[in-house]
């Protein structure tokens, strides 16, 4: 690899969306530099060998020029098929549009990209769907320096298996006795055990407080279309 450009480098397909008349801008997951703009110039043209490459939950290489803030794609290369079906493929743009709403640009989270990866390999068996979305969620809070300790409240204390707690944005975790979670789901979550049944509604109504905390009120497109897919499932 040389300073202006990229080669072969693992990635997923975020987000992509027509650019003038034959081309497209690609929002693109890379593992070591993180979610990059990538210009795919010719690419809607009908004898375009990369048409039915570039495809979101897709592990590519792709190589690409680095002269500037806006990439240019050189080449191509599918490697793996992620793609997860029915209620499954929606929770998978879900978690692209977390990526890109959490993440800054150039910031790459190695770990986080093999998380994410894992995370569509269990989608696609169509298991433990909500189980899979709680720990990416908490993967992300955890990538970005904004996941809490989980063993302790705000105050220092160890977490009570019997207690409950909520979450607050400017204090963090905090003892409360109408709270969305129990301390026995926060250790669960802790070491990253199996959720079952209350717990995994804890966990759910846990992280979305955390989630919606650093959002500061901007909504999720991807989440409102989910919950009407799960409705009327």
């Amino acid at each position: 690899m040389s300073e202006s450009a990229v080669y072969l480098q693992p990635a997923f397909i975020l987000q992509h969306r027509q650019y003038r008349e034959t081309s497209q801008l690609l929002e693109v997951y890379t593992r070591d530099f993180g979610i990059v703009s990538v210009l795919a110039k010719g690419v809607r043209q009908e004898k375009s060998k990369l048409a039915g490459v570039l495809l979101p939950f897709s592990l590519l290489h792709i190589s690409y020029l680095d002269k500037s803030e806006l990439k240019i794609l050189t080449q191509a290369e599918f490697v793996h098929n992620h793609t997860p079906q029915r209620l499954a493929l929606y929770c998978g743009f879900y978690m692209n549009e977390l990526l890109q709403r959490f993440l800054f640009r150039n910031d790459p989270h190695p770990e986080l990209f093999t998380a994410y990866q894992a995370c569509l390999d269990e989608l696609c068996t169509d298991l433990n769907i909500e189980q899979t979305l709680r720990y990416f969620e908490l993967g992300v809070l955890e990538a970005c320096g904004y996941a809490v300790d989980l063993t302790v409240d705000s105050n220092g204390q160890p977490v009570d298996r019997l207690k409950r707690y909520d979450f607050q944005p400017t204090v963090g975790l905090i003892a409360d006795g109408n709270g969305c979670i129990s301390g026995a789901s926060l250790q669960m979550l802790n070491v990253k055990a199996p959720l079952l049944g209350a717990t995994l509604t804890e966990a759910k109504r846990f992280l979305r407080a955390m989630l919606d905390g650093h959002l500061q009120g901007k909504p999720m497109q991807s989440r409102a279309v989910l919950a009407k897919m799960i409705k009327y499932l």
